[in-house]
C-alpha cells in the first residue's frame, strides 16, 4: 500500500473521529426531543429547553441541552438556567432505544419542597419503575438548591456526585457544598432507597465535615411517619462556640465552651435524641455517662447524667470573673443571660477532680438547670481544702436586670490553703465552717452589688493570726504605752475560736457579732464590709485576759481598705489612754489620794 493511500486513510480516520467527536447542533426534534420523553417518561421530570442541543459520539455518545428548566410533580422541585448534559448507553442507542447511563445538572438554580417532597408516594413510584433501567450516576456541579419552606437551609456551589446501580444495592453519595459561608463535605454517604421509600429499616453511612465540626453516623434507619435511626455516632467540634454562631444552634453555654467530642450509641426518633452510652470530651476532659436531646417539649431540652476522673470548668465561670472591671470595681456592663442560656439544659455533674476558675474541688456532685433566661447551679457535695463545700446559685433574668440567689455552707476548710490558692495572703489559719446567703436585683454586676441583701456566718478554730503579734504588743503596752505600737507587727496570734456574724442589707454588711478568743486575751470586732466598694472599716479591741478585771482601757486597731489591700493600724488614742501620764489630756482624772483625819 502506497504511502498516499496510508495517509489519506489515516485523514479519514482523523476526519470521523473530529466529526465524532465534535458536538453537533441539534434540531428540537429527533434526537433532542427523544431525550426530553425519556426524561419526563422515565423520571417524571418535564423538560423545557431554551437553548443550544448538541449530540457528540466520542469519547461517549453524550448529549447537552443549554438553558434548561426542569420541574417534578407538585411542585417539589425545579431547577432553572441549567445546562444538562446526558450520557447515552451505546447497545440501546444503536437499537434505536434512548437510555441514559449519567445525567449531569451545571450551573442549575434548584427550587424545591420538603414538605412536598415528603408527600410523594416514594415506595409506589420505586415499585412502578422497578423494571426499568434507570441512570446510574448523577452528577450535580455549580449549583444552587433553596428551600421554599426552609428559607435558612439554602445551600450554594453545590458539587454532588451519585450512584446507584439499582434494586438490590445501597446507593452511594460524595460531594460538597456552601452552607452559610462555610464548605460543608458530603465524605460518605450511603443507604438503600427502596427499603427507605417502603418504610423498611435500611443500612445508613453518612461522615459530613465542616471546618468547625464533623458528624458521622453508622447505623440502620427508617423513615416515613415514624423515622427513627440506630446506631454509633460520633459529634465533633473544634469550637462549639464558633459552631453555635455559624450553625444558628442556641446551645447553653455554647458561648463558653472550645472543643467538644460527643461519641457512643445513638437511637433516634421524633421525640427524643438519646446516647444511652456515651463518651463526651470537653477539651483534655472525657467525661462518661447518658446523654439525651428531647424533641417533644416547647424547646429542645438537652438533659444527661455524665461522671469524670477530672474535670475543668473554668471555661463556665468566667463571666463570674468578668464580673469586675481591670481596676478591680465591680463592672457596669449589663448581664445577658441570652448569651448563654441557649435551649433548656439538665444536667448532672460529677467528678473526682474539679476545677472552678482557681477553685479546686474533689469528690465532687453538682446538676445544672437551664431554661429561658433562668440558670440554676447546685453542688450537693465537694471536698474543699480538707472540709467540704456545698451550695445552690441562680440568675433568673427580669424586666429591669437579673435577680441574683446564691446560699451555701462549709465545714472544716483550711483556711491557710484556701488563701493561698486564691492568691491571697495567708492572715490566718486553722479550720473554718459556716454558710452563707446572698441575693440582690439589678442590671449590672456594679448594681447588684449596691442593692445586695444576706447574712453570713464564718467559724475559725485551733488557728493562729499571721503577722499579728497581739500578745506582744499587750506585754510591751503595760510597760511602754506609746512605743507598743512597734511591736505588734510580725509574728502570731493563736487563738482557740475566731468567729464573725455579717448582716447585708443595701450593700453594706454590719459585723453583727465577731470576736477572737484565746488563751491570753480577747478580742472584739465591730464595723462595716463594703461589697459596692469591695472595701471595709473596721475596729479591733484587744484586751487580756486576767483573774482580776482590769481598769486599763483595751488596745483598738483600725482596720481598712480594700479587699486586696487591707491596712492594720494601731489606734493611738487608745495607746495614749493607757499612759497615766497622758491620760489627763484625755479628761481622765486619777481616784483621790486618802489622807488621815
Amino acid at each position: 500500500m502506497s504511502r498516499r493511500v496510508v495517509l489519506l486513510i489515516a485523514l479519514v480516520t482523523l476526519a470521523l473521529l473530529g466529526a465524532a467527536s465534535a458536538p453537533w447542533t441539534l434540531n428540537p426534534g429527533g434526537l433532542a426531543a427523544a431525550v426530553t420523553e425519556h426524561l419526563e417518561g422515565r423520571y417524571g421530570l418535564a423538560v423545557t429547553v431554551s437553548g443550544r442541543s448538541t449530540f457528540a459520539l466520542l469519547p461517549t455518545p453524550r448529549v447537552k441541552f443549554e438553558e434548561v428548566s426542569l420541574s417534578y410533580p407538585k411542585q417539589s422541585l425545579k431547577a432553572e438556567g441549567a445546562t444538562l448534559r446526558g450520557e447515552l448507553r451505546i447497545l440501546p442507542l444503536f437499537l434505536g432505544r434512548i437510555e441514559l447511563s449519567e445525567i449531569a445538572l451545571n450551573d442549575a438554580r434548584i427550587t424545591a419542597s420538603m414538605e412536598a417532597l415528603r408527600r410523594i408516594d416514594w415506595a409506589r413510584l420505586f415499585k412502578d419503575r422497578m423494571g426499568e433501567t434507570h441512570a446510574r450516576r448523577l452528577v450535580l456541579a455549580a449549583s444552587s438548591i433553596q428551600w421554599s419552606d426552609f428559607p435558612d437551609a439554602g445551600l450554594s456551589d453545590v458539587n454532588l456526585l451519585i450512584n446507584w446501580s439499582g434494586a438490590g444495592d445501597p446507593l452511594h453519595a460524595v460531594g460538597g457544598a456552601v452552607w452559610r459561608g462555610e464548605k460543608v463535605m458530603v465524605e460518605q454517604a450511603s443507604f438503600d432507597p427502596i427499603r427507605l421509600a417502603s418504610d423498611q429499616l435500611s443500612p445508613l453511612a453518612l461522615t459530613l465535615s465542616a471546618p468547625s465540626g464533623r458528624l458521622s453516623l453508622q447505623g440502620e434507619a427508617q423513615i416515613g411517619d415514624d423515622p427513627r435511626f440506630t446506631g454509633q455516632s460520633l459529634v465533633s467540634a473544634t469550637s462549639l462556640r464558633d459552631f453555635a454562631r455559624w450553625s444558628g444552634t442556641g446551645l447553653p453555654f455554647g458561648s463558653l465552651m472550645q472543643a467538644v467530642v460527643v461519641e457512643g450509641d445513638l437511637s433516634v426518633n421524633r421525640r427524643r435524641i438519646s446516647w444511652p452510652s456515651v463518651t463526651v470530651t470537653l477539651g483534655s476532659d472525657t467525661l462518661e455517662g447518658t446523654l439525651a436531646v428531647r424533641l417533644d417539649a416547647e424547646r429542645p431540652v438537652i438533659a444527661g447524667t455524665l461522671a469524670a476522673g477530672q474535670l475543668d470548668l473554668s471555661d463556665f465561670v468566667q463571666p463570674l470573673a468578668q464580673a469586675r472591671t481591670g481596676s478591680g470595681a465591680w463592672s457596669e456592663e449589663a448581664i445577658n443571660l441570652l448569651q448563654v442560656t441557649g435551649n433548656d439544659l439538665d444536667l448532672r455533674l460529677s467528678a473526682l477532680k474539679a476545677r472552678l476558675g482557681r477553685l479546686h474541688l474533689g469528690d465532687m456532685a453538682a446538676s445544672i438547670l437551664v431554661r429561658p433566661g433562668r440558670i440554676e447551679a447546685s453542688l450537693g457535695r465537694a471536698d474543699f481544702h480538707e472540709g467540704t463545700l456545698k451550695g445552690r446559685f441562680s440568675l433568673v433574668a427580669q424586666e429591669k436586670g437579673v435577680d441574683l440567689k446564691s446560699q451555701g455552707a462549709f465545714e472544716g476548710v483550711n483556711v491557710a490553703s484556701f488563701l493561698a490558692e486564691i492568691g491571697q495572703p495567708r492572715w490566718i489559719t486553722g479550720v473554718a465552717q459556716g454558710q452563707f446567703a446572698l441575693e440582690g436585683v439589678g442590671a449590672s454586676p456594679a448594681e447588684v452589688a449596691r442593692r445586695a441583701q444576706g447574712r453570713s456566718t464564718v467559724t475559725v478554730k485551733q488557728g493562729e493570726l499571721v503577722g499579728l503579734a497581739l500578745n506582744d504588743a499587750l506585754r510591751q503596752v503595760d510597760k511602754r504605752p506609746l512605743s507598743a505600737s512597734l511591736s505588734w507587727k510580725g509574728g502570731r496570734t493563736p487563738f482557740d475560736q475566731a468567729q464573725a456574724q455579717l448582716a447585708i442589707d443595701g450593700g453594706i454588711g454590719d459585723i453583727v457579732e465577731g470576736r477572737i478568743s484565746a488563751p491570753t486575751l480577747s478580742t472584739s470586732l465591730r464595723g462595716q464590709v463594703s461589697l459596692p466598694e469591695r472595701g471595709l472599716r473596721m475596729k479591733v479591741e484587744v484586751s487580756p485576759l486576767t483573774t482580776s478585771p482590769s481598769l486599763a482601757p483595751a488596745i483598738v486597731f483600725d482596720v481598712s481598705g480594700g479587699w486586696d489591700d487591707i491596712m492594720i493600724t494601731p489606734d493611738a488614742r487608745s495607746l495614749i489612754e493607757r499612759s497615766g501620764a497622758a491620760r489627763p489630756l484625755f479628761g481622765v482624772e486619777a481616784a483621790p489620794l486618802a489622807t488621815a483625819q
